[in-house]
């Protein structure tokens, strides 16, 4: 059954403190905050060249089965000494006249001659077992994992960004909290100063107003030391510097729809780029048993010459009539035995898809339980945020009747501070939860794969 919920929350308190005017900036929305982390995040961008190198080992796949064309060039000299050899030299016997062969002594003149060659040689692969197009299908498979990769690290991104942003704005809506019950200790202190004036209190009672305004300016510091480190994560996650200014706006409005557990489970599995990462890897490891399997089997191609050669050089390209040589044909070779190097690497490949298949089950219970505990955690803060509504009023109406007792005389300092901490529990409770509500969310999306579909256009 789905549950909808329309959530809007409206950021009502300006702050004109010196803490935010410090670092004033450029007023983003959650949306400008993710467009300007997926330009400048070094993550995102490594990614997106993995998932380009990927698109470009594709084309390069296509060398298997593509014809290659060469030229080749040479030019030189060669210069030789005298040389003497001993050869058989045909004569005739003196006493019986008949013909017989003699070695003599022959001497050959040393020489300076150049030499000159081009070729053009082209060389196409016929049959090599089925391995240029397993390695097309694999460096395919191996693209669109990168592609699933990229995919998976912008919705990484998003969800950091978004998780940042919100913890942003809870931080300074606690600061305000905080900013409230220093005013409201400060009140009370005015208050017990001008009762103690007139007899109407002890002293004690001042004392003890002025140490609770004094933890409460502490607890303020505090929190305005948090949100310049919630700043700073921000920045971060959005790849800039850390000191950079920034102003995040604080109105929005969410309204979304949460299904069943087993509806987000099968959204799950139907758009997690990371599943379908696993799934191209598994594939890609397949396709290496079918590489490995290759070796196995003959290989033939066709190759084709064409060569000039001369030792003048005007001769290689003129009277093309004329000194050259052409030579064509096939050419096969069968690997029958490599000291089961082969076997190993198909073995390997094997072992290598079966691990990727484990894997990716793996990922998939792993999945299911993120999801599980997201879902579940939504569903436990939407329940807190009710409850702390009306703890809310009730702190609230605990305090305003405290605080109207001391002032008449039949209550005491203690009542008022301790009401003052509990409405101040029930506002920073209260806001933490509903900040917290719409993390768990962007979480949820980001578990589901869909978080990009909240930024669109």
């Amino acid at each position: 059954m789905k549950l909808k919920w329309c959530m809007t929350v409206m950021l009502l308190y300006l702050l004109t403190l010196p803490v935010w005017s410090q670092e004033a900036g450029p007023e983003l929305s959650l949306r400008d905050c993710v467009r300007i982390a997926l330009e400048n995040n070094p993550d995102v961008q490594t990614y997106a060249n993995i998932a380009r190198s990927a698109g470009n080992n594709v084309r390069a796949s296509y060398s298997g089965i593509l014809p290659t064309v060469g030229v080749t060039y040479q030019g030189g000299r060669t210069r030789a000494g005298d040389a003497t050899s001993i050869t058989e030299v045909q004569t005739q016997d003196p006493v019986t006249g008949d013909t017989i062969f003699v070695n003599r002594e022959a001497s050959t003149p040393g020489y300076t001659r150049n030499f000159y060659s081009v070729s053009l040689s082209v060389n196409q692969n016929i049959f090599d077992g089925g391995n240029w197009w397993n390695a097309i299908k694999q460096s395919k498979a191996d693209r669109a994992a990168a592609d699933y990769s990229y995919e998976g690290q912008i919705n990484e991104v998003i969800r950091l960004v978004s998780q940042e942003f919100f913890d942003l704005l809870k931080h300074e809506k606690l600061y305000e909290v905080y900013d409230l019950a220093v005013q409201r200790s400060q009140d009370n202190l005015d208050k017990s100063q001008k009762m103690f004036e007139i007899g109407s209190v002890a002293k004690v009672d001042v004392f003890r107003a002025q140490v609770n305004l004094g933890n409460d300016r502490i607890a303020l510091i505090q929190q305005r030391n948090t949100v310049q480190q919630a700043r700073q994560t921000l920045n971060i996650a959005m790849g800039r510097d850390p000191h950079a200014p920034i102003s995040v706006r604080r109105e929005f409005a969410y309204e979304y729809t949460v299904p069943s557990l087993d509806e987000l489970t099968q959204t799950a599995y139907e758009n997690q780029p990371e599943i379908s990462r696993l799934e191209m890897e598994t594939r890609s490891n397949e396709l290496s048993a079918g590489l490995a399997k290759s070796s196995f089997w003959p290989t033939l191609g066709a190759f084709f010459s064409y060569q000039r050669n001369n030792s003048q050089f005007d001769q290689i390209y003129t009277d093309v009539g004329k000194n050259w040589s052409i030579s064509l044909g096939l050419s096969g070779r069968w690997n029958l035995f490599n000291g089961f190097a082969d076997q190993v690497r198909v073995q390997n490949a094997k072992i290598a898809h079966k691990n990727a298949q484990l894997a990716l089950e793996n990922y998939k219970r792993n999945l299911k339980s993120a999801i599980t505990n997201n879902y579940n955690s939504y569903k436990n803060l939407e329940e807190i945020v009710e409850i702390n509504k009306e703890n809310l009023k009730a702190a609230q109406e605990e305090y305003r009747l405290a605080t109207e007792r001391y002032r008449l005389g039949s209550g005491t300092s203690l009542d008022v501070r301790e009401s003052q901490v509990n409405l101040t529990d029930a506002e920073r409770i209260l806001v933490a939860a509903e900040y917290d509500l719409i993390i768990t969310y962007a979480q949820l999306l980001e578990s589901l794969g869909t978080i990009q579909a909240l930024f669109k256009e």
